[in-house]
């Protein structure tokens, strides 16, 4: 007898290359096993999925989810499964001194799945980007990771601040130094509002990222973007791509504030898509003009990019890059039960971006349930 039974759904599940209608029957809080006409009376509770897309968990490679430590972050569940999303990635809310807190009371108090990227100052975003040297100390973050590392997936770090204004790439060589002691990535943060790092900064770290090394906010107008002064993309970016480094979307917390539709069509007509979508939603955006991940993919949806693409950028490619796709990103048979449950509405819905622009989307992704550990969760 199966725990729950998931009925009738149009199952994508792009590392398994799944993308046809199904039922999911699960028991202990692990996938049993994907097949066609599951008889109902196998399962104690049936979930109707008839007309619906269910994925593996949805997975939020860029938020802000430590609420205690700064009052603009959201709990881990109003940013996860409340929002059908399963495994949430905190981008750099913590720093080394402030990461104990996270440990102890955000990441096991709630149902969704917390990862970390931890921040390369330490007090973490309860301050700025780094203000002085003195937020800067690369043996206590060694430290930090030794004793974390099933948490912690790799060292975040802003292309703006103080420290940066003076030192550069120098900064992003440190980060990448401890990165590379423990094989983690670096997370990099480019769009500078103050114009005061130098202007060919982020071509230099662009050319010292490495394969799994994360470019946030891919898709910005601020200054430090990808895009050349004639519209072309950053000849380094293209090199960084062939090298293997993570292409996140990121659109930013206050209303999309790294996020330009612009910019997005000119860097994806010349062939530059994400490799993951993110919300980098915080508490004040929840409820608009930010919303959650599925709503990010609604508009690359409107943009151009189909489905399978979308569900393959919030699932398999966002585990690949925390080297976690043996837990989540699949809905294998023996995989804990992650998963999502998706409806597509027709309508009229719009969105604004950094530079004021306004697209209208004609088709939205909602999240209606998921099953995260095998316990279903009304979004």
């Amino acid at each position: 007898m199966f725990d729950i039974l998931i009925k009738g759904g149009r199952i994508i599940d792009p590392a398994q290359k799944i993308n046809s209608i199904k039922d999911i029957a699960i028991i202990n809080g692990k996938i049993a096993i994907i097949s066609e006409n599951i008889p109902i009376g196998d399962a104690k509770q049936v979930v109707n999925a008839t007309g619906r897309i269910v994925t593996p968990g949805l997975i939020d490679m860029h938020c802000h989810v430590f609420n205690i430590l700064r009052w603009l972050n959201i709990g881990p569940d109003n940013a996860g499964v409340k929002q059908g999303v399963t495994t949430v990635v905190d981008a750099g809310s913590a720093g080394e001194q402030t990461f104990p807190g996270f440990s102890q009371y955000i990441i096991p108090s709630f149902a969704t799945r917390v990862f970390v990227f931890l921040l390369l100052a330490s007090p973490g975003l309860a301050v700025s980007a780094m203000r002085d040297r003195e937020d800067l100390n690369p043996e206590a973050i060694e430290s930090i990771i030794k004793t974390n590392r099933h948490i912690i997936k790799g060292i975040k770090l802003f292309l703006k601040g103080t420290v940066v204004e003076y030192d550069g790439i120098e900064v992003v060589r440190i980060a990448k130094n401890v990165a590379n002691k423990f094989d983690l990535p670096i997370m990099v943060h480019i769009g500078d509002n103050r114009k005061r790092v130098s202007p060919t900064l982020t071509s230099e770290c662009l050319s010292l990222m490495e394969r799994g090394d994360i470019l946030s906010h891919i898709y910005t107008s601020k200054f430090g973007g990808v895009l050349c002064p004639d519209g072309s993309v950053l000849p380094e970016l293209k090199d960084a791509i062939k090298r293997g480094v993570v292409l996140d979307v990121s659109p930013g917390g206050q209303g999309f504030p790294n996020f330009s539709f612009s910019v997005a069509r000119k860097v994806m007509s010349q062939g530059i898509l994400p490799t993951t979508i993110s919300s980098d939603v915080i508490q004040k955006t929840i409820d608009g003009p930010g919303f959650c991940l599925t709503a990010i993919m609604s508009i690359f949806l409107t943009l151009g990019l189909k489905i399978e693409q979308l569900i393959e950028m919030s699932t398999i490619n966002p585990a690949r890059a925390l080297h976690a796709e043996d837990m989540i990103g699949n809905l294998k048979s023996g995989m804990e039960a992650d998963i999502s449950i998706l409806e597509l509405l027709s309508g009229k819905w719009r969105f604004e971006d950094s530079d004021c622009e306004t697209l209208e989307v004609p088709k939205l992704i909602v999240p209606r349930a998921c099953i995260r550990s095998g316990k279903l969760i009304t979004c």
